[in-house]
Formats: C-alpha cells, structure tokens, sequence
C-alpha cells in the first residue's frame, strides 16, 4: 500500500512539474500574441477618372476598352500606387465640372491655373504639351508673323472649347477685340470638319493628335502643318479635392518616380512616337 502511494505520489509530481513546465511557453506566446500589432496596410484607393476621346492619349478600342498613351501611363501609375481605376467617358467641359463636384475623382492632361486650384489638386508633372497650328493644303504661305501676324490678318482659330493653349493664345482669346476671332469646338474632332468646310482658316492642336488624326481620317493630303509650335509647358493629373485626399496624390507621384526609373514609362511613349 505504501508503495502504491509513493507511487501515487511521484506519478503526481511528475504532472505538475510537466504542467508549470508548459505553462511559461504558453504565457510568453499568449503575450507576443496580445502584443504584435497588425502590419500597417496602405489605404484602400479606389478612383474614378473621366476621359474625352483625344487620339493617341485617349480612345476606345474596337474591344471597347479604354486605351492611348495617357491612358497606359496613368494605368501604371495607379498600379504601382495600388489604385484601381473605373473610368467615365465625358466632354471636358462636363468633366471639369464633375472634378469640383466631387462624381469624377481625376481627369488627365490639365494645365494649372488659379481658377482649378480652387477646386482641385495636382500631380507632378507627367508629360511635355505642345501645340501645332493645321491649315488647308496650299494655304501656308497665307500664314506668317507667327500668332499676332495670323490674328492681324483678321484669320479665324478653331478650337475647342475650355481647353488651355498657352499664353500666346490666350492673351487674344481672353480679348474682346479679338474674341470672334476664336471658334469653339465642343470636342476636338469638328475642328477638322470646320476648317475643311472653310468654317474656320486654322486650327490649333497637339502635334500627335493632329498627325494621328490626319492619317485616320484619311485628310492628310488636305491639311498641313505649319512649320512652328507653340510650347505650353507640362501636363498634370487633376484631382478633385471633395473626393481626394492629398495623400493619394503624393502616391501617385511617387508611383510615378518609379515606373520613370525603372523604364516602364519610356516603354510606353516609345510605343506612339510617330
């Protein structure tokens, strides 16, 4: 019997020093359990961004899918910034006042103004913007003295409606003496129908646009370019400051530096130089 319970009694021992030899393990990892922080995540960026038909920047393919240059280039972006994008195709004029109204979160290729900053946030810098000046074939030689020797010659400008051209556009367009001058297109596309139905006598547009246009409409025998540009400096991504924070901005911007040092971005222009 004594032997049953020295039995007993060691078999006992043995459990609780089992036990408390457990229990510490159990407590230290119960504890780095309770102590570990979640890892920090990024917050969730979901952005809708008007678009207006502008080739090569912006069209719709065959697929009906939204594509061109600005559009690849926004795309990785927003890839490499973790942003998912839905796009909404309007007019820009409608897509200006959807950025204020806070239903279009971004629009693409707009210059800064103080009217915009009211409204709205901007990226970096994303590409160069310059414009070229189209006439009738045969009709060059009716256009010379750069800007103000075309607007003395009493010749009518087609362009589109709120679209930015530069101060040397501007400081005739913003005058009442020369307002009448300057034909306004809601899209860019009727500016070519107007100057070839003697609407309009020149029109001005992105030397891309109008070289891609040209040849897929089949007018590039009817229209020239004349041989000067007019260089309006850069382009940014606009964002609607009720819908945006700024930190999405900077995302993008730092997005942007990264597809530019690893080459994604010069692989996309590449793919439209004319």
């Amino acid at each position: 019997m004594k032997r049953n319970l020295m039995w007993l009694a060691s078999f006992g021992l043995i459990l609780l020093l089992t036990a408390c030899g457990q229990s510490e393990p159990a407590k230290e990892k119960q504890a780095v359990t309770e102590n570990a922080k979640p890892m920090a995540k990024e917050p969730a960026c979901e952005l809708t961004m008007g678009w207006d038909p502008w080739e090569p920047y912006m069209y719709l393919t065959p697929g009906n899918t939204v594509s061109g240059l600005d559009i690849e280039i926004i795309e990785a972006v927003a890839t490499e910034a973790k942003c998912e994008l839905k796009f909404v195709q309007n007019d820009w004029m409608n897509l200006l006042k959807q950025v204020q109204e806070g239903t279009v979160d971004l629009v693409a290729g707009a210059s800064i103004t103080e009217k915009r900053k009211s409204y709205a946030l901007f990226s970096d810098s994303y590409r160069e913007e310059s414009f070229a000046l189209y006439v009738r074939k045969g009709e060059a030689d009716q256009f010379s003295g750069g800007i103000a020797g075309i607007i003395s010659a009493g010749k009518r400008f087609g362009v589109t409606t709120d679209y930015l051209y530069g101060d040397e556009i501007a400081v005739y367009r913003d005058d009442p003496q020369y307002a009448s001058q300057f034909i306004s297109s809601a899209v860019g596309e009727a500016n070519y129908y107007n100057l070839l139905s003697h609407n309009v006598d020149v029109i001005v547009e992105d030397p891309f646009v109008g070289a891609y246009n040209l040849k897929r409409k089949g007018i590039d025998d009817q229209i020239e370019k004349l041989p000067f540009a007019l260089h309006t400096g850069e382009v940014h991504l606009m964002f609607s400051i009720k819908s945006v924070d700024f930190t999405v901005v900077e995302r993008f911007n730092n997005a942007f530096k990264n597809i530019q040092k690893d080459g994604r971005y010069q692989a996309i222009l590449k793919k439209y130089l004319l």
